[in-house]
């Protein structure tokens, strides 16, 4: 909730400019929009799962969801992320069993053939990484709940006027069988809702155009030139991201009832991050932490992950392509994880733990329209291979992590003086 009144604070007190600006000029500083918005997701009744030996359709669920992204390329090209503020629809599915499916959030891209024109209705294609829940809750056996990850292809039409764009979309999903276990000994397949329907507004505002000026008579090279002299471009910064953890590997549960477990796949947390920035050298050096949990739950069966981490990472830029600005580097990871067991709310045995040095990559890209800027848009992707950690059970068992920040706000504190 949060980063939606962020968003609007942003969108009604940033001075209102032209949402088409690529029309004249295909610059720098028109390369990108940014706009927020609201849309509605449909799922018709489709779909099957099992829930008391019975077989049952999905109903009708309707969700409401804040979304956020850019338009790209000059109108060709279009990243966002869709965030679900709550899910409307019947649960009960028996007098004793409560069910919950909830697609949560997406990042989607989509591709213009004809870029956007005010006036006109334009086609898109593209594809959506998306995350969906489904909970079984029964009265007697309790619940288990499971993550599915899902590429799906979506097709839509756009049509905006005035610094304002309505979307109409289809988003099909075309792996929708899967495994659920109703107990911890019976095990079904579930076919996931495949369509899903989506209509919503969005408003541009630009916050870059204002720099264009600068760039094209001079000035701006002027006073970067003279901050360089003087060592006032470097800078400390101060990050923060919503970010996501995806297991690549993760604990095998083979034994008895615990098969029943579902495998650990992702968590959401925050990253929070200290570093400093050496202008001329292009290079980023700073650090970076993450705290979060995972857990797998079947019916009165519990096994958690607890990861702590704090990396060093150095981001090397090595392109400016119209102000996107990509990054590569190391990250060499402090790691502590500890992995316990639970039964029906009582631990079963000790905690594992393990400490670890992770060796990894770290690879990404700013959005920088002028050198002199006090804050920039990042985006980071980490990969953490080899990873290992001891199981409750005494096991080794493997746990890659593959790490995304769709969207860090770096601060540089420095500049914020010296620029002034």
């Amino acid at each position: 909730m949060k980063q939606v009144l962020l968003a609007f604070t942003i969108l009604f007190t940033t001075e209102l400019l032209h949402a088409q600006v690529y029309m004249e000029e295909k610059s720098k500083h028109r390369f990108a929009q940014t706009y927020v918005g609201f849309n509605t997701q449909i799922v018709p009744a489709q779909g099957q799962f099992v829930s008391d030996g019975l077989s049952n359709k999905f109903p009708t669920l309707i969700s409401p969801r804040f979304n956020i992204g850019g338009l790209h390329f000059w109108g060709k090209w279009d990243f966002n992320v869709n965030l679900p503020l709550g899910h409307l629809g019947d649960k009960k599915v028996a007098e004793e069993t409560e069910y919950l499916f909830k697609p949560g959030a997406d990042l989607s891209a989509r591709y213009y053939p004809w870029r956007m024109e005010f006036g006109k209705l334009r086609p898109y294609a593209g594809v959506s990484f998306n995350q969906m829940v489904f909970k079984l809750d029964h009265e007697e056996l309790g619940s288990r709940d499971d993550l599915f990850f899902t590429a799906s292809p979506l097709a839509g039409v756009s049509y905006a006027y005035k610094g304002w764009q309505l979307n109409a979309e289809l988003m099909w999903v075309p792996t929708n069988k899967k495994e659920f276990y109703t107990s911890r000994n019976q095990r079904e397949i579930f076919h996931l809702p495949q369509n899903y329907f989506s209509i919503g507004i969005v408003k541009f505002f630009d916050t870059t155009l204002k720099e264009e000026k600068g760039y094209k008579n001079g000035s701006t090279k002027k006073k970067e030139d003279e901050l360089r002299r003087k060592g006032k471009l470097n800078s400390f910064s101060v990050g923060l991201a919503p970010s996501a953890a995806y297991f690549l590997q993760a604990p095998q549960f083979s034994q008895g009832e615990q098969q029943s477990l579902p495998r650990h796949k992702g968590e959401f947390n925050w990253d929070f991050g200290l570093g400093y920035l050496f202008h001329d050298a292009g290079l980023h050096i700073g650090f970076s932490y993450r705290d979060y949990s995972s857990n797998s739950n079947s019916y009165g069966l519990e096994h958690v992950i607890r990861r702590r981490s704090v990396a060093l990472e150095a981001l090397k830029f090595f392109w400016d392509y119209n102000g996107f600005v990509p990054f590569i580097g190391p990250s060499i990871s402090y790691e502590r994880w500890g992995a316990a067991e639970f039964e029906d709310d009582v631990m079963t045995s000790e905690v594992a733990r393990t400490k670890m040095i992770s060796p990894g990559i770290i690879f990404g890209w700013d959005i920088v329209p002028s050198p002199l800027e006090t804050w920039v848009l990042r985006t980071n992707l980490r990969y953490y291979p080899l990873q290992k950690v001891k199981n409750p059970t005494g096991e080794i068992s493997r746990v890659d992590q593959f790490e995304f920040n769709i969207i860090q706000l770096v601060i540089y504190p420095n500049r914020i003086i010296n620029t002034r």
